[in-house]
């Protein structure tokens, strides 16, 4: 698994939240892409952010840069903080990223930062496709 090490500054992501099974984490990014289409925006990145697990449940945000995201209605903010994360490109589609993010989270070379780890999907304008990437926190 090919990585690379980016430094980024404090932003914030503006989406939709939710608390229960993975199973639910679909349905979100339909809510959220529906929205994006009704309002007429074109991200060109979106992220999926676990913001915490506990007994099989997901605390997750499927959101956009919060700057695109105005006018959004029933929307929750989360700041990604400013630092370090290792960064790989999630190969086999949805499926692999927990995976990927195991990887990261067991790479020897790294030292963990207490913050949040997150998916990013990068989609161009004019695109019909997006590639995945994880991104962990690190010191």
């Amino acid at each position: 698994m090919e990585t690379r090490i980016e430094h980024v500054e404090q932003f914030t992501v503006k989406g939709y939240e939710m608390n229960g099974p993975v199973t639910q984490i679909p349905k979100l990014w339909d809510e959220l892409n529906g929205i994006i289409h009704e309002k007429g925006v074109a991200p060109e990145e979106s992220f999926g952010i676990t913001l915490g697990m506990e007994n099989g449940n997901f605390h997750y945000l499927a959101g956009i840069n919060s700057d695109l995201a105005e006018g959004f209605s029933g929307t929750k903010e989360f700041i990604i903080p400013s630092g370090k994360f290792i960064v790989s490109k999630v190969e086999g589609g949805v499926e692999a990223i927990p995976a990927a993010f195991d990887a990261l989270l067991r790479n020897p070379d790294v030292t963990l930062r207490h913050s949040y780890g997150f998916e990013r999907y990068i989609h161009p304008a004019c695109s019909s496709g997006y590639e995945t990437e994880v991104w962990v926190a690190i010191e």
